[in-house]
């Protein structure tokens, strides 16, 4: 439901509706093109029959038709009066059907009345008959959809892609002869429906939803099931990247199918705030509050309770810090904080400036995101159900949880809010600083951000002179040294959706790939041992990065070249696999592209030689910090005149993921700091 605030007040609602009731519409149109109808107001508790419409507003621009009533007019939407025509001449459809269209049976001037409505949205939804998704006209400007609803009921209908006759599938599906199909499906997945906040929930909610397109319609079971297909004839074999639909078109479609699982599924816990609120990062809303009311029906009644009754005049920002207290109030955790790194003012393309910014530890939801992840951070674990994240239903098991600061210190993280909610406080110790990171040139990172873009080398290799005096005179142990780095880069997990501690052949696998880089520069042309290209990128621009006395280079070599029997018994044999993108690839070289692509992360040296993953805004000098309040290092940049704190981001460090940070405080080498962000 987008929002126009400036519908006038109109004598058709001059009887208000409170939060347990709703107006229903009846509706016709005569031969002349006139649309005439009734509103009644009924108890959400006992409402006959009706329909619902989910749609896209648009420009909320208003049509030359006007909903003529007993008691007055009701300006009609543009984009909503195609839909109303379709249904009129539909034999499907009667004029004594009712029907809940939330523009013309919600008073929009009576913020009031608007904000008791979308308390009871979800309620809504749950009770219609059926809910229509109204996607427009088949033809609408250069958006071309004829016969997209019809080739989805045909690929819905697919035989199963098994054995032999998968690869037919896939290549029947793949003819030119079908070209022209596959853009229509890709005109009607690219309608702005897809990407409007509101109609997530008006499509997961109901018990039955249809979509149309002009007069052909296809139900959601079939229109999932036509997803998947299109899924699996995009991902056979080793070409992830052949797309039969655009990604850009195809992902918000897809994945609306994967929420809609994880909704209806029976031993479901119910979907997080959070993770729902990332994944609608790119998504639009008129009303940036209601990235997190359109959303209310979705989630967990602990989150609802937390984010309390829809209220639309206390600033939008204001609204963004209250939620991050809200949340530490119910769950004793700051996890959500490191969302501030992906929505922040720094992380898109362009600066949009100090007015109405949040502070740096609040995630501004306003902030538009390119891709929607599974699991976009760290702190998105399967083992962190207050954040949560989108893996699939075969996917819910995990082993494997970070917990930096451990249990004894959490009780001790004295978090205290400011009640100007522009500042925060709260214990934990400063680990390191940091001394060098990697390069993420070449690599084609998913960061947008407009820090990295203005500077170039920033997303290079940032590193100092090496100076021989303060050379490490006994050099480490190059397999722990190897180890850390591989598990690193990995985040030390084996799956994408961080659910199992990495394998120990990671590590061979890292040196293998390592390896093949430095020895296909010696050969000419593409051999069979040729490196993946993209890990032989990213190697090519990090191979100079210092770990002690070591590059990566010389730390590579003097293992492969060593004749000493002992370096390798610790080492199993390597298992790597081609790299491939899919839910069930569990790979060093998959993990290695899901933690510097699409996380953006780059390798870490502290000053004490700690090694780990940095968020790509991190600069030399930061501080790597583990706060008590949250399940992961940060890293924390000094900022003002008085010692305060800006968020950076989330990292990886080494050795210091579960609880590792309590016996250096014991020890006496670490002391409690009190941390202060603003």
């Amino acid at each position: 439901m987008d929002v126009d605030s400036n519908t006038p007040t109109n004598p058709v609602y001059a009887k208000q509706i409170d939060g347990a009731s709703i107006r229903l519409l009846r509706f016709s149109r005569s031969q002349n093109g006139e649309l005439t109808g009734r509103l009644k107001q009924f108890e959400l508790a006992n409402v006959p029959q009706f329909f619902s419409v989910s749609y896209t507003w648009g420009e909320k621009t208003y049509s030359d038709t006007t909903l003529q009533l007993r008691t007055g007019r009701i300006p009609v939407l543009k984009s909503l009066f195609p839909f109303l025509r379709m249904v009129s001449q539909h034999e499907d459809f009667h004029d004594e059907d009712w029907w809940w269209i939330d523009s013309l049976c919600i008073n929009l001037a009576d913020s009031q009345e608007r904000e008791q409505q979308v308390r009871i949205m979800a309620d809504i939804y749950k009770k219609a008959r059926r809910t229509m998704v109204w996607l427009g006209e088949e033809v609408e400007g250069d958006s071309d959809c004829r016969g997209a609803v019809r080739f989805l009921h045909d690929l819905q209908n697919l035989q199963p892609f098994i054995g032999k006759n998968a690869a037919i599938v896939r290549a029947n599906l793949r003819s030119p002869d079908l070209t022209a199909h596959w853009i229509s499906v890709s005109n009607l997945l690219a309608r702005p429906w897809w990407s409007r906040v509101w109609t997530l929930q008006e499509m997961i909610m109901p018990s039955e939803v249809r979509f149309y397109c002009g007069a052909t319609s296809i139900s959601r079971g079939k229109f999932k099931a036509a997803m998947y297909s299109i899924f699996l004839c995009s991902v056979g074999e080793r070409d992830m990247e052949y797309e039969l639909v655009p990604r850009h078109a195809f992902d918000a479609a897809f994945n609306r199918r994967r929420v809609h699982q994880l909704h209806v599924n029976p031993n479901g816990r119910g979907l997080s705030l959070v993770a729902v609120l990332a994944y609608l990062g790119n998504h639009s809303a008129s009303d940036p509050r209601d990235r997190i009311y359109s959303v209310l029906g979705l989630i967990t009644p602990r989150d609802r309770r937390l984010v309390g009754n829809p209220e639309y005049k206390t600033p939008v920002q204001d609204q963004y810090a209250k939620l991050v207290r809200s949340f530490y109030e119910e769950y004793r955790n700051l996890d959500i904080i490191y969302f501030s790194h992906i929505f922040s003012r720094y992380s898109g393309p362009n600066d949009s400036g100090l007015e109405n910014a949040v502070p740096s530890w609040v995630p501004d939801w306003r902030v538009y995101t390119e891709f929607a992840s599974p699991v976009p951070l760290m702190a998105s674990q399967s083992a962190s159900e207050h954040i949560g994240n989108f893996r699939p239903l075969h996917g819910q098991n995990w082993k494997a949880m970070y917990d930096a600061p451990g249990p004894r210190l959490q009780a001790q993280a004295n978090v205290r809010f400011h009640q100007n909610l522009k500042e925060i406080w709260c214990n934990g110790i400063i680990l390191d600083t940091v001394k060098s990171l990697g390069s993420l040139h070449d690599c084609e990172p998913r960061c947008k951000s407009f820090v990295c873009a203005r500077d170039k080398p920033l997303h290079g290799l940032l590193q100092e002179k090496e100076d021989s005096r303060t050379r490490n005179p006994i050099p480490p142990d190059p397999i722990r040294l190897l180890g850390s780095i591989a598990r690193s880069l990995v985040l030390d997990r084996q799956d994408k959706y961080l659910r199992f501690v990495a394998p120990e052949y990671y590590i061979s696998d890292f040196l293998l790939v390592c390896n093949a880089c430095l020895d296909s520069e010696t050969l000419s042309g593409a051999t069979e041992g040729s490196p993946d290209p993209a890990f032989a990128a990213w190697f090519q621009q990090n191979r100079h990065l210092r770990f002690g006395p070591y590059t990566l280079e010389q730390l590579i070599e003097t293992i492969t070249s060593s004749t000493h029997p002992s370096l390798y018994d610790s080492l199993p044999p390597p298992t790597l696999q081609p790299t491939v993108d899919s839910d069930d690839a569990d790979n060093f070289l998959s993990r290695f592209l899901d933690t510097t692509r699409k996380k953006s992360r780059r390798l870490m040296v502290t000053s004490e030689d700690h090694i780990g993953m940095a968020p790509c805004r991190a600069r030399p000098g930061d501080a790597v910090a583990v706060l008590f309040g949250c399940s992961i290092p940060l890293i924390l940049r000094r900022t003002g005149v008085r010692e305060a704190w800006q968020v950076i981001g989330e990292a990886y460090v080494d050795g210091f993921m579960n609880g590792e940070v309590d016996r250096l405080i014991k020890k006496g080498t670490r002391s409690v700091h009190r941390f202060h962000l603003v």
